[in-house]
């Protein structure tokens, strides 16, 4: 904060109030949005509604919590005075306002909120609230590494206890019931059968899984907070040499990506790397899941998204204690190409997080 000359930083409901105060995933309320005030010369106080100071109270490692009543709105008169209390009513503030940051209150209360403080600075805090927490700790990775495990757990049974006569619904449920008695909260797509293989974000649907389907899940759940994010594929019967060939070259240049994850190295470079690999496959592709989602890659942290990204437009430096998936894929007439991994930067290198077997499972 001294280094962006910030005298408190202001934050709304979200990931950011969960780094610096513990308090588990609070979700958006616009009804009763939660504060954190982070002053430059004391230590931080937590916004509460009345209605859930009780949850800061014992959920929250934020000693001073205080509680406001009305809904709808933002305690503008309170944040006011609070930012008084502290010194910093004239000062810099930093607050939620740029790089993939919300606040959680609408452009009308904002407004309000910058009324009530005519002397102050309201300034962007992007940079700085990024360059925290895209830099994970051992314990955050710990919790990134579980994470992963639950999934690779949770992959082996599905493909295990699935069987021909399955609707790609029923497979999807078997996943998700596998994730969610392991895990807190969980994410998963799943697509299969030809003309589906493009549709990478589709809901499961009704339809009989045949012989010869290729199964294509991203499954990711979230351990203390911390996501994984990685897929994984199975076949109805035996995969066939088209299928196999196709996903061996894109492990293969998914690996050699991970090869090449080590500090220092930019995040354009790796997209690059991948994107070069991915015009060269001797197989006919009808779309390229890379170019469409415009990156080969993301962090992964308290957000399953967040920067940095491995695009060609990202020139982030790769630093020790980043985590990023790596996710080259492509999809064809029989099947969706995309293993994707997460890898944690290290010192002279990196670490894979994920551990569920890449080849094509056969469904019997």
């Amino acid at each position: 904060m001294r280094r962006h000359r910030l005298d408190a930083i202001l934050l709304g409901t979200g990931m950011n109030l969960q780094y610096f105060s513990s308090f588990p995933s609070p979700q958006r309320n616009v009804a009763r949005p939660f504060f954190l005030l982070i002053p430059i010369i004391r230590d931080p106080i937590l916004l509460c509604h009345t209605g859930l100071a009780d949850e800061g109270r014992r959920l929250s490692v934020i000693e001073d919590v205080r509680a406001y009543e009305g809904l709808s709105q933002a305690p503008v008169r309170m944040i006011s005075s609070l930012l008084t209390e502290v010194s910093a009513h004239a000062g810099r503030i930093g607050m939620e306002l740029g790089f993939e940051q919300t606040l959680d209150i609408s452009l009308l209360e904002f407004d309000r909120l910058r009324s009530s403080l005519p002397a102050a600075e309201l300034t962007d805090a992007a940079k700085l609230l990024w360059s925290l927490r895209t830099i994970k700790s051992e314990a955050e990775i710990a919790s990134v590494r579980t994470a992963c495990q639950i999934v690779e757990e949770s992959y082996s049974h599905t493909f295990k206890s699935a069987h021909a006569g399955m609707r790609e619904r029923e497979i999807y449920q078997a996943m998700l019931d596998g994730l969610s008695d392991r895990g807190r909260d969980t994410f998963l797509a799943i697509t299969s059968g030809s003309g589906n293989y493009d549709l990478v974000s589709k809901p499961p649907d009704e339809r009989l899984v045949q012989q010869g389907d290729l199964v294509w899940m991203d499954a990711g759940c979230r351990v203390a907070g911390y996501w994984s994010d990685y897929s994984r594929a199975a076949v109805m019967g035996e995969p066939s040499a088209l299928q196999t060939q196709a996903q061996e070259a894109i492990h293969e240049i998914t690996m050699a990506a991970v090869q090449q994850v080590r500090p220092g190295l930019r995040c354009s470079q790796i997209a690059q790397f991948c994107l070069d690999r991915l015009t060269g496959l001797p197989f006919p592709i009808t779309s390229s899941i890379a170019l469409r989602a415009g990156r080969i890659g993301h962090g992964i942290g308290l957000n399953m998204t967040e920067p940095p990204h491995l695009s060609l437009q990202d020139e982030t430096l790769l630093q020790p204690g980043m985590i990023v998936s790596i996710e080259p894929g492509v999809a064809t007439e029989y099947g969706t190409f995309h293993v994707e991994e997460n890898v944690v930067v290290r010192e002279h290198g990196c670490e894979l997080l994920s551990t569920a077997p890449r080849q094509l499972v056969p469904i019997i």
